[in-house]
């Protein structure tokens, strides 16, 4: 599945996320990506985020863009989003945690859009130790 825009690839990821289609939400993923699955921890490649993302799948996760900006230069897209993290509680209770997420794409040679770098908690991660 190719994405005309980093907008529209973040479109398309999260209805696969939803639809627990690990493969079409890797396809979004370049082959040497890197994601930052918590503050100062992240995984690269994609035998690795598959792992993460079937994980998470399983959790009954869920995620929902709020509001998005994005600025391109040169095949390179800096997109920036608030977006709501669903998920079960204990009791049977649903948790929402709300994020600001800065992610990295870079134009393919076919003419989509792949994410090089994903930090779904933002400037969170100035708060980790390194």
């Amino acid at each position: 599945m190719i994405a005309g825009s980093p907008e529209q690839a973040v479109e398309l990821l999260d209805r696969a996320f939803q639809e627990k289609d690990v493969e079409t939400v890797l396809s979004f993923y370049e082959e040497a990506a890197v994601v930052v699955i918590e503050p100062g921890k992240t995984l690269r490649g994609s035998v690795n985020l598959r792992t993460f993302f079937e994980q998470v799948m399983r959790s009954g996760a869920s995620a929902t863009q709020l509001k998005t900006w994005t600025i391109e230069a040169d095949g390179i897209a800096l997109f920036i989003s608030r977006w709501v993290l669903s998920s079960a509680a204990p009791g049977g209770k649903s948790s929402h945690r709300t994020f600001v997420a800065t992610t990295v794409f870079r134009k393919q040679p076919d003419g989509g859009w792949k994410i090089l770098i994903d930090n779904p908690t933002g400037p969170l991660v100035l708060g980790a130790s390194s």
